[in-house]
């Protein structure tokens, strides 16, 4: 599965604005691949608890893989100056259209550090805090830094 599902499925990943719907879907994706490996109907109600202890889980991991590469991609992108980096720091000229913003793809570096953003901008200078960062994403036990 991770060989020809996940490959074809993370490709280029790092570049996707995730929101909620977009994470519920690909979890469902998930636990659908789980189930159809384990050969269990949808019929036969057994929750997604069940589903992934007997894949040898304890939650599902394609989400939060999607994130890691997010972090470590926007890591690579403020350590190098690029044409990705002066876009993505660029500003817009002109107005706002109307209605409720965008979720933007640096929103979502924020939200997944869960750090302000000049925290993570600072913090994505230095690779060996960066890495960190990166390395306790899942696990609620991300290391906070004073700047």
């Amino acid at each position: 599965m991770k060989c020809f599902v996940w490959s074809q499925f993370l490709y280029a990943s790092e570049t996707w604005t995730l929101n909620k719907n977009t994470e519920k879907r690909i979890e469902a994706m998930e636990m659908w691949i789980y189930r159809r490996m384990q050969r269990i109907s949808w019929k036969e109600k057994v929750t997604n608890k069940k589903v992934l202890e007997s894949v040898g889980l304890q939650r599902p991991e394609l989400l939060l893989t999607i994130q890691r590469r997010k972090m470590k991609y926007y890591g690579h992108l403020r350590r190098h100056d690029s044409i990705q980096k002066r876009i993505l720091e660029g500003k817009i000229d002109g107005r706002r259209g109307r209605g409720r913003r965008r979720q933007t793809w640096l929103g979502n570096i924020r939200e997944t550090s869960q750090m302000k953003m000049c925290e993570v901008c600072e913090t994505a200078l230095d690779r060996r805090r960066w890495r960190t960062v990166t390395a306790h994403l899942g696990d609620g036990m991300a290391p906070s830094y004073s700047i």
